[in-house]
């Protein structure tokens, strides 16, 4: 496996600069990058430049994704809430007609 070098932000949004300027294939030799690199850098700006560079590993989630995965969450927590308050009211109704242990 070869080396894996990490650069950061403002490199990376200079090299683009640098390759709009230009072209791809000559910002990416002048600056000893794999020409598919700069491209990505390129393609991750025009298409989120709100977060082109996520980097660390983590993957890019775009708005509405984590906001389905938020409504998601919370909605699982919700039904959980409802399954322990389903379960305490059985336990109300049942002590209130004397009865402690559940009806099996």
């Amino acid at each position: 496996m070869g080396n894996k070098k990490s650069y950061d932000r403002s490199f990376k949004e200079e090299a683009v600069k640098l390759a709009k300027e230009t072209n791809v294939s000559s910002a990416a030799r002048s600056l000893g990058l794999h020409e598919n690199t700069l491209r990505n850098w390129v393609k991750n700006i025009r298409e989120r430049p709100d977060n082109p560079f996520v980097g660390s590993g983590q993957k890019y989630i775009p708005a509405n994704d984590a906001e389905k995965a938020a409504l998601l969450k919370e909605n699982r927590e919700l039904k959980r809430a409802n399954e322990i308050l389903k379960e305490a009211l059985g336990f109300s109704q049942r002590a209130k007609r004397g009865r402690n242990k559940p009806d099996i």
